[in-house]
């Protein structure tokens, strides 16, 4: 490494807390001008804590943390006598991204998206980017992040309507309008469509170009042509920093031991409560939604037996999330259509409850909709009620059996902690317990494994496949990752701008 580059970033022999636990210790890293780093772990909670740490977002019980590239910067800043910070100069897109709407309101309910009148509460993606402010003049504007991101297309659609991977977009062209010299970005890949993750090259090429410095999370087999270093962290500490170049995917070594869940414990959980049988499950026929005069899904036919495992595959925007929200009971279109849910017909008097009774739906994207004080045993025992939160009494025994699944998946050590206050690993898992809590007939998995840490990803993969080889339960899986998709799965339905382009 060129030590003669002016310094940008110094962490020095650094014991790190966060929530009452040492994450770091020891912890050494430079960076200088000119620099691009990926950060590798095993652990994903032990890169967002990296992030975080660089963000002042810890606690630094021991060392120091030196920000040279923003000291000019702030001494500018406080002879004006004006409030400043480093973060002025630092922008982050995070996995737990989050839009508000026009009220200012944070979380939008998780059904709102599909009902046309929110909308108007929902701001456009070219109004969400006019609003974003910089303390900075610099390179990128809003025609120039729309280019780049490849949201031109999506400019007047409402926020509420985009799908997993068009907020990402999203969110990396809100932050570039920033214009920071350090831009964070954890796992920016991850949601992304096969195309779209090949085109983050060009992206990243783009950005580095215009001057700010990178440092991203992300998997040793995603690394970005742009990225001149990598760290490796393991046990709290940056095991190995080296260039680009004298890097190989090898050096990853993974130490600790997978072991599986106890299977024979699931099963007999699932057994406990009995699930269902239905003689159709889904039944859809010449499925037309569409919004504003779009087209969302054009003459869509699937059907559902039970016992059956189906991965849904199709590019951002392809019309996978509205094909969920019929089969969900979240979408009022599904009653200008012709459906069938668990035997019985939408529009025939059913309630969304009789719906949602036989699903278990689990997508990182749940996470931001649960109310903020609720703790982790909460958002199992809501899976009984079908609710996002907890708002019913419970009995010691719904108590007691949602503790039982927590410790299943061993963590029952976050049963009282807030569901944001845990690593993204543990609240997929905490999803899941609370998916199975009522032993459904359907599970529905929208970019489950997504964040998860490679070893965990591993043991969700496993655990789902186990789930899905019971015989009375149904799975569909969507995943833009081949290497999260359950042995189990053997079907496919694969969408291309809302029409079914493959079957099996």
């Amino acid at each position: 490494m060129n030590k003669n580059k002016e310094t940008v970033f110094v962490i020095e022999k650094a014991k790190v807390k966060f929530l009452d636990r040492i994450i770091f210790q020891g912890l050494d890293y430079t960076m200088r001008q000119g620099e691009h780093w990926a950060i590798l772990s095993a652990s994903g909670s032990e890169k967002t804590a990296f992030l975080d740490t660089l963000l002042g977002h810890t606690n630094l019980v021991e060392g120091r943390i030196v920000r040279p590239f923003a000291q000019d910067y702030q001494k500018e800043m406080t002879a004006k006598g004006q409030i400043n910070s480093f973060r002025d100069l630092i922008a982050v897109v995070s996995q737990k991204y989050t839009f508000k709407n026009k009220s200012n309101i944070q979380n939008f309910y998780y059904q709102q998206r599909f009902n046309s009148y929110e909308s108007e509460e929902a701001a456009t993606v070219v109004e969400h980017l006019g609003q974003v402010e910089a303390p900075l003049p610099g390179y990128w504007d809003v025609a120039k992040v729309m280019d780049l991101l490849e949201l031109n297309e999506l400019r007047d659609k409402s926020l509420i309507k985009l799908s997993n991977g068009e907020s990402r977009r999203l969110a990396i062209a809100g932050a570039l309008l920033e214009n920071p010299r350090l831009f964070l970005m954890d796992q920016p890949l991850t949601g992304l469509d096969v195309e779209t993750r090949r085109h983050f090259n060009e992206v990243l090429d783009a950005i580095v170009a215009s001057g700010i410095q990178v440092i991203m999370t992300t998997s040793p087999e995603e690394i970005p042509d742009a990225i001149t270093h990598v760290a490796i962290i393991e046990n709290g500490k940056i095991l190995e920093a080296v260039e680009k170049t004298a890097f190989h995917p090898s050096d990853l070594v993974h130490h600790a031991a997978l072991s599986q869940f106890d299977h024979q414990k699931l099963d007999a959980f699932i057994e406990k409560k009995p699930i269902e049988m239905y003689q159709e499950l889904v039944k859809m026929n010449q499925i037309h939604i569409q919004y504003n005069g779009n087209v969302i899904l054009d003459k869509v036919n699937w059907e559902i037996k039970q016992g059956e495992c189906w991965v849904l595959r199709g590019h951002n925007g392809a019309g996978k999330s509205t094909l969920l929200s019929l089969i969900n009971g979240e979408n009022p279109q599904a009653y200008a259509n012709d459906i069938k849910l668990f035997d019985r017909k939408r529009g025939s008097g059913e309630t969304i409850w009789d719906i949602k009774r036989p699903i278990g739906f689990v997508s990182p994207e749940l996470v931001r909709y649960f109310p903020k004080n609720q703790n982790c045993l909460q958002v199992v025992l809501s899976g009984l009620f079908d609710s996002i939160g907890l708002y019913k009494k419970t009995s010691p025994d719904q108590e007691q059996l949602a503790l039982d699944w927590l410790k299943l998946f061993r963590i029952e050590q976050v049963a009282k902690l807030r569901l944001n206050q845990v690593s993204l690993e543990n609240q997929r898992f905490c999803l899941l317990a609370r998916a199975m809590i009522k032993s459904p007939a359907l599970l529905i998995l929208d970019e489950a494994a997504q964040g998860m840490d490679d070893e965990q990803r591993v043991l969700f993969r496993q655990t789902i496949d186990h789930i899905g080889r019971h015989p009375d339960v149904s799975l569909i899986y969507v995943s833009h990752y081949e290497a999260d998709i359950p042995q189990v799965v053997d079907r496919e339905l694969v969408l291309e701008e809302g029409k079914v382009v493959k079957k099996v």
